[in-house]
């Protein structure tokens, strides 16, 4: 890269430069903040100043506290721009006695030996040390036409990116977030599918076919294939066909049981579950600590109850948001929130009964599967469960497991909280199943080039991935988690 032609945008600057400043703070295990404002003597009831970014307990060489600046040449004139960082530089080190680096996008001016500078020449040498977030930072400047420069970028980051980088990116998203419970600050669960699917109960997809396949055998269609493509063949309009064919509220519900628990597995605390159920334990002595599930089932809550964790189930039925007013939740009977550790079911709630005459009414009507509940539930934005995912993508730092996180909903929820350096994290799988023409399946393993585009796509939502060989690997890593957490 020239120094000349090849400085980065100005957003991919001030992206490139916090996600790199960032990094280096993981990597040393010192605070940093962004855009913190700061008083004289450090005392956060009379805030002077804001600056870029603050390191309280100094940064790289430097051990006294660092004031970061970042500065881009084409938003002032350059006589300006040396006027303020000389000014900025002598009146940092007479009113907080820290340290003033400033980083500039482009070839520094000053020949002062008192002045910290890291200009274009330390971030060119950022790229080639950090292509990842290089390649996050110019993944964010979308709907650019495609010019040479950027032709250049993504040639250097093929070159620069090893096949085990994400081996270390993993072990700094994994220091994060121990990091984040041992301080308590707000770590929270999110559970998708994908956990209950080990412990016995059917995916989407699979209750929909069992749906499908009951009403071929009681022959409620002549043709039931054409009549699920004829009226859109998603899995949404797909379960509200199936739900107005059902009619009935019971055996509907009965059915979504049956699919959830007919073959449950034994309580095995070395599984996803266990090992999540675990972590819950650890982390309940944090009061900002809760778990949002998209599913249905209460195996999270069986593993729970035989580690004697007290949890309090959290759920709302469709009738307290319909009509825009109403989004009172009600609570499981196992204590009021502020007693027990909160698990959200903002998807709807059928803990496990033993027939089908034990299915309680509010449990039935709090179930969101179909077409008309979805945009029901999205389209009333205060309701308890919108408000409760924004409050979770707001004001925790979320670990997504066993989320596909492709839901059009939730993606729009969390780029509306999205901030300027991802904070959740999302555990995903290498190796996927491919189809070819024959309808033969084969295991495969995504490349270094594709789980970077996809590490870009999530990072603009607020996510930074974690990988895993495979699913298996996942109660592996938790496990790990759990006996780092003393």
């Amino acid at each position: 890269m020239s120094e000349k032609n090849d400085k980065l945008s100005r957003d991919e600057f001030i992206s490139f430069v916090k996600a790199v400043l960032k990094k280096k703070s993981l990597e040393e295990n010192r605070p940093l903040y962004f855009e913190y404002r700061v008083s004289e003597g450090y005392e956060k009831e009379k805030f002077s100043n804001r600056f870029d970014a603050f390191a309280p307990e100094g940064f790289s060489e430097y051990r006294n506290p660092v004031i970061f600046e970042f500065i881009d040449s084409r938003v002032r004139k350059m006589e300006q721009v040396t006027k303020r960082i000389k000014g900025l530089a002598d009146d940092c080190r007479k009113s907080y006695g820290a340290t003033v680096i400033f980083i500039l996008n482009f070839k520094s001016p000053f020949k002062d030996s008192n002045l910290v500078v890291w200009d274009l020449a330390v971030i060119n040498n950022w790229v080639e040390e950090y292509p990842t977030e290089y390649s996050h930072a110019c993944s964010l400047s979308i709907g650019r036409r495609e010019t040479a420069r950027d032709k250049e970028k993504a040639q250097l980051f093929e070159k620069l990116y090893s096949e085990d980088l994400y081996l270390k990116n993993n072990e700094l998203h994994t220091n994060a977030i121990r990091t984040c419970i041992k301080e308590q600050n707000g770590f929270a669960i999110v559970l998708g599918a994908g956990v209950s699917k080990e412990q016995g109960a059917k995916t989407w997809d699979e209750l929909l076919k069992d749906f499908q396949k009951e009403i071929e055998e009681r022959c409620l269609l002549d043709d039931s294939e054409a009549v699920f493509e004829e009226v859109g063949g998603s899995s949404l309009t797909t379960a509200q066909l199936c739900k107005d064919i059902w009619a009935s509220e019971k055996p509907f519900a009965w059915q979504i049981h049956k699919s959830l628990y007919d073959a449950a597995q034994d309580l095995n605390l070395n599984t996803e579950l266990g090992e999540i159920a675990q972590l819950a334990q650890r982390c309940q002595g944090d009061r900002n600590f809760r778990i949002l599930s998209y599913n249905y089932d209460d195996f999270l809550e069986q593993y729970l109850n035989f580690l004697n964790v007290r949890c309090c189930s959290m759920f709302t039925t469709k009738i307290r948001y319909s009509n825009g007013r109403d989004s009172a939740d009600f609570y499981g009977m196992n204590g009021q929130p502020n007693q027990s550790l909160r698990l959200y079911h903002v998807h709807g709630f059928l803990p496990k009964v033993a027939t089908r005459d034990q299915l309680d009414t509010l449990h039935m009507r709090s179930i969101c599967l179909t077409e008309a509940d979805y945009n029901m539930l999205y389209n009333q934005p205060y309701s308890w469960p919108i408000a409760s995912q924004l409050s979770f993508f707001r004001e925790n730092t979320c670990l997504f497991i066993g989320c596909s996180l492709s839901d059009p909903n939730i993606r729009r929820l969390l780029e509306i909280t999205a901030y300027n350096l991802p904070k959740h994290y999302a555990i995903f799988s290498m190796t996927y199943e491919s189809t070819d023409a024959h309808g033969s399946t084969t295991t495969k393993q995504l490349t270094s080039k594709d789980r970077l585009q996809i590490e870009n796509h999530f990072y603009r939502i607020g996510i930074n991935i974690l990988w895993v060989k495979d699913y298996r690997e996942i109660p592996v890593w938790l496990h790990n988690l759990n006996q780092s957490i003393v």
